[in-house]
């Protein structure tokens, strides 16, 4: 890919090349490693940790190793369907492999024709583009197609599903199963399954009674390493003449429990100020300023919880993190409800994230930034 080069080091969203991705050589080797000897892998980890800088940053390496791969990211967030999750693969793979033969451009054309393309000029370069529709009824079809499409090719492809654990959230019947039996016939392709509801995740790939069983690879990944991580933001905030000292980075990594997407923000925030000096107190005003702008929708997602919910989270939130958020100790801290009211709380907020429950079974906010919002409540 091209070299980008960033006013601001700290990118909040996407993936910029590895000068401003930090750290996770053991995880980047790891996983390259898995997929470049044809293993299929599943990464589990919460939300805003960064699994999608990781994937991209371990494709990246492939292709700097190997000209002739191709590597495609899909996010299945957004698609509340099977029929959507087909289409948003077809958009990102369709097209993309395609060979001067005339017997795989003629099998192209055919498979383009049943998937009812449009055309649309793209809104950068003026270059038609394709995008692609899919029919209910033709889902999986479809997605058969799009697996025997990189199959014929016959170029090696690595293929990453992010947020795969929507797979179950599926009303049409086996579709689980139905993936399976296609991916496990087509040797060119090597897929990483991600996600951050990591007990589905689990369950898809780890309990025998479930298609996936035993068919990948299991991958987590955790915080970068706060004095890595400091190094790594020194180097940049040094061309400003600052660089932190280590006790302020680790309130500003400890504020936010290490998670890499709010400590980006953070750095991005205070990167914007050339003037400031990196003291606790600016760390501070910086995610003041950060939780400020959000406070509108903090509030509007508080009022639309029950009181027990609002009350448990407002609790959580105040001690940061929570092992028995039903241990009557707790309870009466807070003044909370009968702990079976309690569960009943655990489970709404978990399942809308709300709420994350570590593999440990320990309770946090999902949110941190929401968080901190929430624990001033109790100040």
């Amino acid at each position: 890919m091209a070299k980008i080069k960033l006013d601001n080091p700290f990118p909040e969203y996407g993936y910029f090349g590895p000068e401003y991705f930090c750290d996770r050589e053991k995880e980047t080797e790891k996983l390259t490693v898995a997929l470049l000897n044809g293993s299929n892998v599943t990464l589990m980890a919460p939300r805003r940790i960064g699994k999608t800088g990781l994937i991209l940053h371990s494709f990246q390496r492939i292709k700097e190793k190997y000209n002739n791969v191709h590597c495609f990211y899909v996010d299945i967030f957004p698609a509340k369907t099977f029929d959507q999750m087909v289409r948003f693969m077809a958009n990102a793979i369709i097209g993309k492999l395609d060979s001067p033969s005339q017997s795989v451009k003629r099998k192209l054309n055919n498979f383009i024709a049943a998937l009812r393309p449009t055309v649309s000029p793209d809104p950068v370069s003026g270059m038609p583009t394709f995008s692609f529709t899919v029919a209910p009824e033709d889902a999986r079809q479809t997605l058969q197609q799009v697996f025997e499409y990189m199959k014929e090719s016959g170029q090696t492809c690595f293929l990453a599903i992010d947020e795969f654990q929507q797979v179950c959230q599926y009303t049409d019947l086996g579709v689980a199963a139905f993936i399976r039996s296609i991916i496990q016939f087509i040797p060119n392709v090597h897929i990483i399954f991600s996600g951050s509801q990591q007990h589905l995740l689990a369950n898809m790939f780890m309990s025998p009674q479930h298609p996936f069983f035993s068919s990948s690879q299991i991958m987590s990944i955790h915080e970068i390493d706060e004095e890595k991580y400091r190094f790594f933001a020194n180097g940049f905030f040094r061309k400003h003449n600052k660089e932190f000292a280590q006790d302020v980075f680790h309130y500003l990594y400890s504020s936010v429990d290490g998670q890499t997407w709010y400590i980006q923000k953070i750095l991005n925030r205070l990167y914007r100020k050339p003037k400031i000096d990196l003291t606790e107190a600016e760390v501070k005003n910086a995610i003041n300023e950060i939780i400020s702008e959000q406070e509108i929708n903090y509030q509007v997602n508080y009022n639309l919880l029950t009181e027990n919910q609002s009350r448990l989270l407002t609790a959580i939130a105040s001690e940061g993190v929570v092992k028995a958020p039903t241990a009557q100790d707790f309870i009466r801290k807070y003044r909370l409800p009968a702990p079976s009211s309690i569960k009943l709380a655990l489970t709404s907020l978990t399942e809308k994230e709300f709420l994350h429950c570590t593999p440990e079974g320990y309770y946090l906010v999902y949110d941190r930034f929401f968080g901190l919002w929430l624990k001033r409540l109790m100040d």
